[in-house]
C-alpha cells in the first residue's frame, strides 16, 4: 500500500508530466469539438444552443442588452463559439443569426416571398402593428412609396442646408456656454432634433424633449420581457408609444384643420 508521503513524492516528481497530460487532453477535446461543429455545419446543420424550452438563452440575451456592452456582445461570443452563423432560442422562438450582408440582402430584398416576416412580441408591440416593419407586404410597398418623396434628392439637398444651419447654431450655443459635453450624447440629440424638424416641422424645445423621452422609452422596451407590469421597460415602452400616438394624432388633426400646433 502506497503511503501518503510516497504519493505526494510521486506527484511532485511527475507534476510537469501530469500538467502536460491534462493540457493535451483539453486541447484534444477542444479540437474535436471544433471539428464536430465544422462537420455539422458542412452537412447543413446550424450550430448553436437552444437551452431550455421557451426560455432558451433569453436571460443571457437580456443581461447582455442591459449591460454596457449591449446585445452585440451576446452575438460576438456565440460567433466565437459556433462560427459566423448560429441558432439560439430567445423569447420562446428559435432565431438564426446570419453571417453576412449577402444573406441579409437575400432575406430583405425578396419582399418576404421566401421567408416569413416575424418579430419578438416586445418589438412588435412597441413599434405597433401598423409600422413599416410589421405591416403586410402590400401596405409595406405603399408606405415606402409615400416615404420616397421626403428622401428624394431634392428633399435631401434642402435637408442638408437645414441640418448645417441647426448644427452651427447648437455648436455656437455650446461655445457660448463654455461647458464640456459628451460627443455621443450631443450627436444623438442633434440627429433626433434634425429628424423632427425636417420630417415633422417640430422645433419647440419642450415638445422635442417630450418626444425624445417617449422614443427612448419605446426603444428600451423593444428588447424586454413582454409583461405589462408597472415599472418594467415593456410597460413604460407601451405607455410611451400610446403617448406618442396621441401627440401625433393631435398634430395631424390641427394641421388638417389649418391650425398650427401651439408648441411648434
Amino acid at each position: 500500500m502506497v503511503r501518503p508521503i510516497e504519493l505526494l513524492f510521486l506527484v511532485k516528481k511527475y507534476d510537469v508530466l501530469i500538467i502536460a497530460l491534462l493540457f493535451s487532453t483539453g486541447v484534444a477535446f477542444f479540437v474535436s469539438k471544433l471539428l464536430q461543429r465544422k462537420a455539422a455545419s458542412s452537412r447543413g446543420h446550424i450550430p448553436g444552443r437552444l437551452g431550455l424550452p421557451f426560455i432558451g438563452e433569453t436571460i443571457l440575451f437580456l443581461s447582455a442588452t442591459n449591460s454596457t456592452k449591449g446585445c452585440y456582445d451576446f452575438i460576438r461570443l456565440r460567433r466565437i463559439w459556433y462560427g459566423k452563423w448560429f441558432k439560439t432560442r430567445i423569447f420562446g422562438k428559435i432565431h438564426v443569426f446570419i453571417p453576412s450582408t449577402e444573406g441579409a440582402r437575400m432575406i430583405f430584398s425578396n419582399d418576404f416571398s421566401i421567408f416569413n416576416k416575424g418579430y419578438v412580441k416586445s418589438m412588435a408591440d412597441c413599434i405597433g402593428d401598423k409600422s413599416l416593419l410589421c405591416v403586410s407586404h402590400e401596405n409595406h410597398k405603399r408606405i415606402r412609396r409615400l416615404l420616397s418623396d421626403p428622401f428624394s434628392m431634392n428633399s435631401l439637398s434642402s435637408f442638408i442646408e437645414k441640418f448645417d444651419k441647426m448644427l452651427c447654431q447648437k455648436l455656437k450655443k455650446l461655445e457660448q456656454g463654455g461647458k464640456s459635453f459628451a460627443v455621443l450624447d450631443f450627436s444623438m440629440k442633434m440627429t433626433f432634433d434634425a429628424m423632427c424638424c425636417m420630417l415633422m416641422s417640430v422645433t419647440d424645445e419642450s415638445l422635442l424633449k417630450q418626444l425624445e423621452r417617449d422614443c427612448t422609452a419605446v426603444s428600451d422596451g423593444i428588447l424586454s420581457v413582454p409583461f405589462m407590469i408597472p415599472g418594467t421597460r415593456y410597460y413604460k415602452g407601451i405607455k410611451a408609444r400610446r403617448r406618442l400616438m396621441e401627440t401625433f394624432n393631435d398634430m395631424i388633426a390641427r394641421r388638417r384643420s389649418g391650425k398650427e400646433l401651439s408648441r411648434t
